[in-house]
């Protein structure tokens, strides 16, 4: 935190007695680091395991915190992705990114960032690779299964599923064992597989069409799925979301500007993920996760809370 503020940071005493004002499934959460900064004395956070806590959450805690302890909380958090960054600063959350990011509003502290000495990030999961991902996830299991048996599972061809398995090898998502069939094995929990995936990850939809006739097979996706599942206002226009085969199939009917029906045309089938008529849940949030839209970025975090 020197680093970045360019100020003296001392340590102090934290007053564990003011803990006992705040719930016990916060306290149990956090471990906390009393400092004054700029002659002020705050509390740093730092979560026990961030992957279960959203920005809107830290939002909630923040605010029972500064209540209870009676000054500035900020939370330590590890590195995120950047579409993160957004949603902590419009929930106002004070937090900071050792050597990397600051953001303390209620000090006239304003975000920065350091050069990034690090590494690139891996280039992003092929399309068939987060198919198979998402379906550990949310469907079944990969753990155990050969290439063919996944092939037979998701209908694609056995190369296809060989190339995605060896980048989620190369990328340390899975392993392969076995000596002459190879067989997967996912040693990460479902949590911490989609923390790590997460970052790697990318929308699903390859282009949008429009069209007055519902191609079949189809699911419903995007704004109204998510109202499906969450307390968004379903949209007027309806929005679908087909493969690649089912678009070309119908393209005679589909064009780029005009229908009553919205279309997704998704880089993987949508329906060997879906959950009845509505597209899954990991899927949905990967598709609206960037949205401009405060509504929908507030019903993502909704959306996971309710996948976890």
């Amino acid at each position: 935190m020197a680093e970045l503020t360019g100020c003296e940071i001392k340590r102090l005493a934290h007053a564990k007695k003011d803990d006992a004002k705040l719930p016990l499934a916060i306290t149990s959460s956090y471990t906390f680091r009393d400092v004054e900064l700029m002659e002020t004395r705050m509390t740093i956070a730092i979560p026990t395991e961030l992957d279960s806590i959203s920005p809107m959450q830290l939002a909630k805690h923040q605010a029972k915190m500064i209540e209870a302890l009676r000054h500035p909380v900020v939370f330590a958090l590890e590195p995120f992705a950047p579409y993160i960054v957004t949603r902590l600063t419009r929930a106002k959350v004070n937090f900071i990114v050792p050597g990397k990011l600051i953001f303390i509003p209620s000090l006239l502290i304003v975000l920065r960032e350091l050069k990034n000495s690090t590494k690139a990030m891996p280039q992003k999961m092929p399309p068939v690779a987060q198919l198979l991902v998402l379906y550990h996830l949310e469907k079944g299991t990969i753990e155990g299964a050969t290439t063919l048996e996944l092939a037979e599972l998701t209908g694609l061809a056995y190369p296809t599923i060989n190339v995605a398995l060896h980048w989620l090898k190369s990328n340390n998502l899975i392993t392969l064992v076995g000596s002459k069939q190879k067989h997967v094995q996912v040693s990460a929990s479902k949590a911490e597989l989609w923390r790590k995936s997460l970052p790697l990850m990318s929308s699903p939809i390859e282009r949008v069409l429009f069209t007055d006739t519902k191609p079949t097979p189809s699911i419903m996706s995007g704004e109204t799925a998510m109202g499906h599942y969450t307390m968004l206002a379903e949209p007027a226009t309806p929005i679908i979301a087909i493969d690649k085969a089912t678009a070309s199939a119908n393209a005679a009917l589909m064009n780029k500007h005009y229908g009553d029906i919205k279309v997704e045309v998704w880089k993987y089938a949508p329906a060997l993920l879906a959950e009845g008529e509505w597209a899954d849940r990991l899927s949905l949030y990967l598709c609206l996760k960037d949205n401009e839209d405060e509504r929908i970025q507030m019903e993502c975090d909704t959306l996971i809370e309710k996948t976890d």
